[in-house]
């Protein structure tokens, strides 16, 4: 899971950093092939009352290899004889065709796998869009790419990683004689994520919904580090029950959530705009006739809104669709991580021997159950919610819900409109023996946003009647319990 979350982010950055100048329509939406399903809410949670019961092995020794099935221990063998990513491509098939026929720990282990399905040969795909744009953009997702490798190389030598590298960055052919294409356009980009990425990732949490792990399963390390790993039996063997499920629903959820958010919204010509905006600050070249200035508000906001970008940022037809689906999965997410975090509570004997350690959750209870109130008062609200600063004192007003059912129509919106444009400031400075004169010198603060469009903020922070507001808003909810808010 940790690495389908770390190529979703990855797409995330390269969806914001693809450029062509069309005018294109969200990817369709269709509820039948999307729609996250229903699901029997007292049924959840008799089952975790069930499993916290059974959540208690009598002892260490009770966790071994003898509880993983054979099905598992063969598929662990079969991975570590991988070297090539065709071998994955092949696994990756048969596990799905055969997913309601194996048993419970290797369906977990499927629902969290299968999504990299559909990354095979992403950094081949994407490398044209980032090559023929911005240097410094280029330059930076070509180290992390290469900071990615190293890396793999150091902690996890091993050939059947090396072939899974292989298959997110290695080109391939789709059938004797047809080499994968690459992208060309962001609108191929995002039909690419509704087509292949989300429906994957949306099985997996529909497959997860349907998995009973109140009898909990066994999970072997060794499948990640390789068969010579863990001589000593130390930390090998994990269990996993209803708790770890419902932390990965919730990051399924949530990735589907910020994918879903992306598809909703006009990316054409985001690098070229990037581009611009990293001259100013030296990434790309100063320009010819650029002189060393700073970056202010102003100039940012200035490129942002050049002719060419206009469509950049703004809300596609269909997009409206999207975006309910997008607050559906968020409301979903905060559900199942409530009930990770209700498990999470109990004592428990021999913690040490699940994957997630509720132990280590009790440390700062009090806080984290303070945040989680907050999150959970904003997102399941369908009206205006009152939140406070517990430094300043001061509330501002939040209506969350309006941000997906009413989204913005262009994102530009929410850029400055004035900007502090006095470059030098004076004032009279004493010597302290009554002497003193009136210096002049520069002022920093130039450029700096004076002014917002409030129309534009007040749908959905109802509290900002002035422009001091829009700064107040910001410093509430950056105070506010684990600045979650603020990172929505």
């Amino acid at each position: 899971m940790r690495k389908v979350l770390f190529l979703s982010v990855m797409l995330g950055l390269s969806f914001n950093s693809f450029a062509k100048s069309v005018k294109y329509s969200a990817p369709h939406f269709d509820k039948q092939e999307y729609w996250l399903p229903e699901v029997n809410e007292d049924a959840i949670i008799k089952r975790i009352k069930t499993s916290e019961k059974k959540r208690k092995p009598a002892n260490s020794m009770m966790v071994d290899e003898s509880m993983m099935s054979s099905e598992l221990k063969s598929i662990e063998k079969r991975i570590h004889a991988i070297k090539t990513s065709e071998e994955y491509s092949t696994l990756f098939a048969e596990l799905n065709e055969k997913y309601d026929t194996y048993p419970k720990d290797v369906q977990f282990y499927i629902a969290q796998v299968l999504p990299m399905k559909a990354f095979r040969g992403i950094f081949y795909r994407v490398r044209p869009l980032f090559e023929r744009n911005s240097k410094f953009i280029h330059s930076n997702a070509l180290t992390f790419v290469k900071s990615l490798s190293a890396k793999a190389n150091i902690y996890l030598p091993y050939e059947h990683v090396d072939a899974a590298y292989q298959f997110v960055s290695s080109p391939y052919y789709t059938s004797k004689d047809s080499l994968v294409g690459t992208f060309s356009s962001e609108q191929e980009v995002q039909t690419f994520v509704a087509k292949e990425i989300i429906p994957l990732i949306r099985l997996s949490a529909q497959r997860l919904e349907k998995l009973d792990l109140t009898e909990p399963v066994v999970w072997d390390q060794r499948i990640l580090y390789g068969k010579d790993t863990f001589q000593d039996g130390i930390n090998r063997f994990k269990l996993i029950g209803e708790l770890e499920k419902n932390i990965a629903l919730s990051a399924v959820y949530g990735t589907l959530s910020q994918l879903s958010t992306v598809m909703a919204y006009n990316l054409s010509n985001t690098l070229k705009m990037y581009k611009d905006v990293g001259v100013l600050f030296g990434f790309d070249g100063f320009g010819l006739f650029n002189t060393i200035d700073g970056v202010s508000a102003e100039k940012v906001s200035r490129v942002i809104r050049k002719s060419e970008y206009q469509q950049t940022g703004t809300l596609l037809e269909g997009g409206k669709e999207w975006m309910m689906f997008a607050y559906q999965a968020s409301q979903k997410s905060v559900k199942r991580m409530n009930l990770a975090w209700e498990q999470s509570s109990t004592e428990r004997k021999e913690e040490g021997l699940y994957m997630a350690n509720t132990g280590f959750f009790n440390v700062s209870r009090e806080k984290v159950n303070e945040n989680i109130n907050i999150i959970n008062r904003v997102v399941f609200s369908s009206g205006v919610e009152t939140l406070r600063s517990a430094v300043t004192g001061e509330m501002i007003q939040l209506n969350y819900s309006e941000l997906y059912k009413n989204p913005p129509m262009d994102l530009k919106a929410f850029l400055p409109t004035r900007f502090e444009k006095e470059s030098k400031v004076s004032r009279k400075v004493s010597s302290g023996v009554g002497m003193g004169q009136t210096l002049t010198y520069r002022n920093y603060s130039e450029g700096t946003a004076t002014s917002y469009n409030l129309q534009t903020f007040k749908s959905y922070v109802p509290s900002i009647k002035t422009q001091d507001d829009v700064y107040r808003s910001i410093r509430v909810l950056s105070h506010i319990q684990g600045n979650w808010l603020t990172l929505r």
